[in-house]
């Protein structure tokens, strides 16, 4: 079973010769989230968040080497992840409004699984709208539907 302070030295061991100035924060709440802050976010993120997207991939990578089992967890750079899906949010509430109120079924744009997962469990419970993924591999989006 991992602790959070045995994830905390994985983190730093990794961060320690990628960007030494990297603060870690380890959080353990519905799954375990590792936020970075650093003067040096930007390179850390990426363009399109890339760069953040194989950070996370490693750092999962060295947890299961670590604890020889998948342990699910998210990392955050300087705000990023937690602004993307807050912006994820309000985009799909409005757009699964205008479904609703127009009859009209709309796709979102191509997105990542861990994306789409989003869309889907927040208008899980939307009265009035349904979703479903269509698309294959990289072009696969979210479409929102009148029920």
């Amino acid at each position: 079973m991992l602790k959070e302070k045995d994830l905390e030295k994985i983190a730093q061991d990794f961060f320690k010769n990628l960007d030494p100035e990297a603060k870690i924060q380890v959080i353990d709440a519905k799954g375990w989230r590792v936020k970075i802050d650093s003067p040096n976010s930007g390179h850390l993120i990426g363009k399109m968040g890339e760069t953040l997207k194989a950070i996370q991939y490693l750092l999962r990578m060295m947890v299961a080497k670590t604890t020889q089992e998948f342990v699910p967890l998210t990392v955050d750079i300087g705000g990023y992840k937690e602004k993307h899906e807050k912006e994820l949010e309000e985009l799909i509430l409005a757009m699964a409004e205008n479904v609703k109120n127009s009859g009209y079924a709309q796709e979102l744009r191509p997105m990542s699984a861990y994306d789409r997962r989003i869309v889907h469990a927040l208008l899980n419970g939307f009265k009035g709208v349904k979703t479903e993924s269509v698309g294959e591999g990289e072009l696969r989006r979210v479409k929102i539907e009148p029920e």
